[in-house]
């Protein structure tokens, strides 16, 4: 009788564990291929890629920059140039949570405490990338997906970047 009961209750455990594996197996699979699609450009406004940094080791960068732990779940840095153009791309979790970091970005630049000032915000193909000016550069963000990026740049190439930029992360 005992065992009648013990039966049905470990095929329902075994049918919840392996829907979960399954479902951890697409979670994951998902994850590792939004890795492998987020590369550097080799070159930006003209100027070829000098220096990058990927993984474990952006992130840090990415996080030391702002004197705290984002939820970045991957990372890229790219040196354009002679340190002319500075590319920092953060991979969040998910859109929601680029889209929070993002307005985290923009309310406490807003509060004036950062060496940034606002210029402008910029549409582009509904989505909103904020222009700033500070430290002798031109500087812009925005989200692309679960992507939070942010491009340094000298003033004389920041056209150029910016327009290609936006194209290669629309």
């Amino acid at each position: 009788m005992m065992m009648k009961r013990i039966i049905p209750l470990v095929l329902i455990m075994l049918g919840i564990l392996l829907s979960l594996g399954a479902l951890s197996q697409l979670y994951w699979s998902n994850r590792t291929a939004s890795l492998a699609s987020v590369k550097l450009p080799d070159q930006l406004a003209g100027l070829p890629i000098t220096d990058s940094q990927s993984g474990a080791k952006a992130i840090s960068e990415i996080a030391d920059l702002h004197g705290k732990e984002f939820p970045v779940d991957f990372g890229a840095v790219g040196v354009y140039g002679n340190r002319d153009i500075t590319l920092w791309i953060a991979g969040a979790p998910s859109e929601q949570v680029a889209f929070e970091m993002t307005n985290a970005m923009q309310e406490k630049i807003a509060e004036g405490n950062s060496p940034f000032t606002p210029v402008s915000e910029i549409n582009d193909r509904n989505r909103k990338v904020y222009a700033l000016e500070g430290m002798g550069q031109k500087h812009y963000y925005f989200q692309a997906e679960n992507l939070v990026i942010w491009l340094a740049v000298d003033p004389a190439f920041a056209d150029d970047a910016l327009r290609q930029i936006l194209e290669v992360y629309s």
